[in-house]
């Protein structure tokens, strides 16, 4: 292995054990405590945890995994797929499902936040726990089964299909939050105009309402956005291997977007606290406790 991307291999190595540990400590927070704040709806409370659970499987699971990829390669001369099997096939499938669930779960995120946005009232009626749920599971059979049908069909086959399903979920995704962000500026200046009316009191609850609505969903394209920037090098970088065009990514290069991809479970949690009211206030009461109960020692 040539000097340059030996440096690229440790450095990358380093980077996943720090970000395997972030990603484990910050998801499985933000699991604790979104199951302890109850002003989050509970819609958007179990799409949220099955986003904080793929990404809690990536810090126990997928950096582990590329971690091990890394120290194969850099001991290995020829094609890891063919001198580990096995372990190839096992880190593809597992690499795979927590990135299709987190595909779909962006995608289903999006579209319940574009539902709560458009339907007001009735989304209660149409959107409930049990749906979501339901929703939520199919999410993870799906992103169970796409990885085991595409090991069972042509590469070419399985490459097209795959195409399909991510730009299908990136282009869903991108045009449901570009609705949902006119949709909230425009809401944003009718909340101005009734704060600014004299019946103010009157419309407290629907302008409180509006507003928490109206965070929640900015959340979402904060999501989207970052989920974007962390995948698509990656992807891009794997068509173009797809293809063929080996030469035109090079090798450092290709580690460092799967690095980034990954970088996306540590970053999630950060969005959903700093975004979420509740979610902030919940940690900080939890501090709050801890503080308060905490024995004090006499010297």
């Amino acid at each position: 292995m040539e000097a340059a991307l030996y440096s690229s291999t440790i450095a990358n190595i380093v980077l996943n054990a720090v970000l395997c540990f972030f990603a484990i400590t910050l998801n499985g927070v933000t699991i604790y405590v979104l199951r302890k704040t109850p002003s989050v709806p509970k819609p958007l409370k179990a799409l949220l945890l099955s986003l904080a659970f793929s990404d809690l499987g990536v810090g126990i699971l997928g950096h582990p995994l590329f971690i091990t990829r890394l120290a194969l390669e850099s001991r290995l001369q020829g094609d890891l797929r063919t001198s580990f099997p096995t372990f190839y096939n096992v880190y593809k499938f597992v690499t795979s499902q927590f990135a299709y669930a987190s595909f779909l779960g962006v995608l289903s995120l999006s579209l319940d936040r574009f539902l709560a946005i458009h339907l007001h009232l009735r989304y209660q009626e149409l959107v409930t726990y049990q749906r979501v749920v339901t929703a939520v599971i199919s999410v993870w059979v799906l992103s169970g089964l796409i990885p085991l049908i595409c090991q069972q069909i042509p590469k070419d086959i399985a490459y097209v299909l795959l195409a399909i399903i991510v730009v299908s979920c990136f282009v869903v995704s991108g045009v449901l939050n570009s609705m949902i962000y006119a949709t909230v500026r425009r809401h944003a200046h009718q909340i101005h105009f009734l704060q600014v009316q004299p019946t103010v009191q009157q419309n407290a609850p629907n302008v409180t309402n509006a507003s928490r609505l109206r965070k929640s969903t900015f959340m979402t394209i904060h999501v989207y956005f970052l989920f974007l920037v962390c995948n698509l090098p990656c992807l891009c970088a794997e068509g173009f291997i797809s293809l063929h065009f080996d030469l035109a990514i090079p090798k450092a290069v290709y580690q460092y977007t799967i690095t980034l991809l990954f970088l996306n479970s540590s970053l999630n949690p950060l969005i959903y606290c700093w975004k979420l009211r509740g979610v902030r206030q919940t940690i900080m009461n939890m501090h709050a406790a801890k503080r308060t109960f905490q024995p004090k020692l006499k010297l």
